[in-house]
């Protein structure tokens, strides 16, 4: 049985990470009672205290050192496996020949998101505006100047070993609440706390999220899309994955609807285009046979303001040309404000940027709003694909959108396509493009690189290719380039 709340055990254990020895001495002499035998020090608490016998004994800290940044992130490793994970960790920004602070903090954080960082420096290295940007705004993150008092830092690690310990408590009493109202009570008269614990465990991941957009969590995936009749790959479109370090891979389903519920849409917006362009770009640039990007893009986004500008702010500073992005934009996202954004659209369209519908056949899917949309491409959602050979209704209404398609000259591509039966489906109504699990799950950029040269080499994407991306070790896609030895 877990301890209750009231009686866990105060953790207090201390990490340094300083190149610098004698700053190791330094905190052994401020946090370690048991090695106070210095009188100054003796006399310094005596002044700060008091010599009432009243006052209690200061609880011993658990110290342990290290001289590089690696090193510190190894130690972090080390005792989070052991189940005996550092309070707070005392980080030096100068630790050269090795990682500066600021890296060694993304580091521990993608290993223990819950420890709070003190950042020790004599510099001003970086500034506040760039710390943020590296690692972003947290509640677990403290900067502290050298030279530092030593009431500083009997402060900071006894009130940041306090506030891990109360958190810890908090997370006690809702893994607690959770057994209750699962094991005892009627779901009736826990709904309220049950709503309550939800709200609470969904701001905790928003916060984990943030933190994941500054430390390598978040990366894109890529999906070919092809033409039906010369199964050519013909774009890629892509798509946002969360790498936790503890839960690992986070389904898009359930972290993108917390990033609209904040401006965090915004920042991941942003990480998205300007990372899938910037990849765009350096495979053109390392002479990858490259095909345009889509790149999804949130009703928030479209709402912001300054939207056009926006993107073509990325693409200038990526170097990447319009007519190799594509936007995709749901239905809804687009009738919000329809005349507002359309003015945007047709500007970037002007440019050569693609606009696409994403979704279509779920949301308005009216042919007068089509007709007043800049758009180049409808995607048929994947619910009217996925049972097209066997069920008449969703066969009619993909023929009824392709029939409408052709009518105003805009391309099609079918979403989810998983077999080669939906496939002959869609080919015999006339159906242009497709994309979906049939000829490729959503790539690592690695695998996709080694995708497209595959492509350049062959006229068509065949049965031959198809086969090639089978499950590699843990299911992974696996796929070896023309000219490369595997691996």
């Amino acid at each position: 049985m877990s301890a209750s709340p009231a009686h866990i055990a105060e953790n207090r254990r201390v990490l340094v990470v300083d190149d610098n020895t004698a700053i190791h001495d330094d905190f052994r002499k401020i946090l370690c009672p048991s090695r106070r035998s210095d009188a100054a020090l003796d006399e310094f608490e005596s002044m700060l205290f008091g010599q009432s016998e009243l006052r209690p004994a200061h609880a011993a800290f658990e110290l342990e050192f290290a001289t590089q940044g690696e090193q510190g992130v190894e130690m972090v490793r080390q005792a989070r496996t052991a189940g005996r994970p550092y309070a707070v960790a005392f980080i030096d920004v100068r630790m050269p020949p090795g990682m500066d602070g600021i890296d060694t903090t993304a580091r521990i954080w993608r290993l223990d998101p819950d420890i709070q960082i003190v950042i020790c420096t004599a510099y001003s290295d970086h500034t506040w505006e760039q710390i943020l940007k590296k690692l972003g705004r947290s509640d677990r993150l403290v900067v502290l100047k050298k030279p530092f008092d030593n009431i500083e830092v009997l402060q900071l690690a006894d009130s940041l070993t306090q506030r891990r310990h109360s958190a810890n408590v908090t997370q006690q009493h809702l893994e607690m609440l959770q057994q209750i109202i699962a094991q005892r009570a009627p779901a009736t008269q826990f709904a309220q706390a049950a709503l309550d614990t939800q709200a609470r465990l969904r701001a905790g991941m928003a916060d984990e999220l943030r933190t994941a957009l500054h430390s390598g969590q978040i990366s894109l995936h890529y999906q070919p899309l092809v033409e039906v009749a010369t199964r050519r790959a013909v774009g890629l479109e892509a798509l946002v994955r969360w790498k936790h370090p503890t839960q690992g891979f986070i389904a898009p389903s359930l972290f993108i609807p917390l990033a609209e519920e904040s401006d965090l849409i915004l920042e991941l917006g942003e990480f998205v285009l300007r990372t899938g362009c910037e990849q765009i770009k350096a495979w053109e640039q390392a002479g990858v046979p490259v095909v345009p990007l889509a790149v999804n893009i949130s009703a928030l986004q479209l709402q912001h303001g300054g939207f056009a500008e926006f993107v073509r702010r990325v693409l200038r500073e990526t170097g990447l040309q319009p007519q190799q992005l594509s936007l995709e934009l749901t239905e809804s996202a687009l009738m919000k404000n329809m005349h507002e954004h359309v003015a945007e659209l047709q500007t970037l369209r002007a440019d050569g940027v693609g606009i696409e519908i994403d979704d279509f056949g779920t949301g308005y899917s009216s042919l007068s709003y089509l007709k007043q949309l800049p758009i180049d491409t409808v995607k048929i959602d994947r619910s009217f694909i996925q049972n097209i050979d066997s069920n008449p209704v969703d066969a009619a209404i993909v023929s009824a959108i392709l029939a409408m398609a052709q009518t105003m000259r805009l391309r099609v591509v079918a979403e989810g396509v998983e077999t080669r039966e939906q496939l002959q489906v869609l080919g015999g109504y006339g159906c242009t493009y497709a994309q979906g699990y049939y000829f490729s799950k959503p790539l690592p950029a690695e695998t996709c690189r080694k995708l497209l040269f595959e492509l350049a080499a062959r006229p068509a994407f065949t049965e031959t290719l198809r086969m090639q991306l089978v499950a590699g070790p843990h299911g992974a896609p696996r796929l070896v380039a023309v000219g490369e030895g595997k691996s």
